[in-house]
């Protein structure tokens, strides 16, 4: 349809964000329509998309900082807004995404879409099924690029990603205790005396215990330090480690964590959850 178009605005973190904007990709493939990417600064996420990403759709940078910390980038962003909701037949906030998924399905919100010419919608999750071909169209940029090349250069095709994932994430730390990923990495050494490990993680104290535990192991650690996500490096380091684990030949994740999912999507590679649940 002439004219028809999905703009979304992928909400919360990277990992989140990532999964909005791969499915909006596969339902505007599946539409035949342009996307737009409303791309916001916010806390959580203040980085530009273009410091991330070399993306092939429109991208509309805006800002959500507050009048009171970046005054201009708050009056643009809220122009921007705005003048591309106003081109939208229908506007969905991310609770109007989520309902709509809990009562219809999938199935039932790609109607909604395609009922709608021009649709714009918030959301911090999938708004669809997602898979490999999704994440078809991702691309780092440049400088993430320069940054990851000195990691990307240690692995090779006996390395396996390991994401261990901790600080707030309570399912994480129940189900997917470190002895399971442990006893889960001395098997693959058993197996593969050639293996190696990528270890990405956002708890220091996990490294160290690592390779106390697993002398033997050669273990392949982030070239820097940063492991918390509230900075511009941290968001980058995020990424460089995200795409690192989508360069292994599989990846031991951890239970309900997103940022072990999308790397096996990114890479097209097993993604085999460590974990008590069975």
């Amino acid at each position: 349809m002439s004219g028809s178009m999905i703009i979304i605005e992928p909400c919360a973190g990277l990992g989140n964000r990532l999964l909005g904007l791969g499915s909006a990709y596969a339902v505007a493939q599946r539409l035949n329509r342009k996307l737009v990417v409303m791309w916001k600064r916010e806390v959580g996420c203040n980085i530009r998309a273009d410091e991330l990403f070399a993306l092939p759709m429109e991208v509309v940078e805006i800002c959500e900082n507050g009048f009171k910390k970046e005054p201009l980038g708050q009056l643009k962003g809220n122009y921007e807004k705005k003048k591309w909701r106003s081109r939208a037949g229908r506007f969905l906030e991310c609770d109007d995404v989520e309902r709509i998924k809990e009562e219809q399905g999938y199935e039932g919100l790609f109607r909604v879409i395609e009922g709608e010419p021009v649709i714009y919608m918030k959301s911090f999750g999938p708004v669809c099924e997602v898979d490999a071909q999704s994440f078809s169209f991702l691309k780092p940029s440049p400088a993430i690029e320069k940054k990851g090349a000195p990691l990307f250069g240690k692995l090779d095709a006996h390395t396996i990603g390991v994401h261990i994932r901790r600080t707030d994430h309570t399912e994480a730390i129940a189900n997917s205790p470190l002895e399971l990923f442990v006893e889960r990495m001395k098997r693959e050494l058993s197996g593969d005396e050639k293996a190696s490990f990528f270890v990405a993680t956002d708890d220091v104290t996990v490294r160290r215990e690592l390779c106390e535990r697993l002398p033997e192991a050669r273990l392949i650690f982030p070239e820097s330090g940063v492991v918390t996500r509230d900075s511009k490096e941290g968001i980058e380091e995020a990424l460089v480690e995200m795409l690192a684990l989508s360069k292994c030949r599989k990846i031991l994740g951890s239970y309900h964590s997103t940022f072990s999912l999308l790397p096996s999507y990114i890479g097209n590679i097993p993604l085999e959850t460590v974990s008590a649940v069975k």
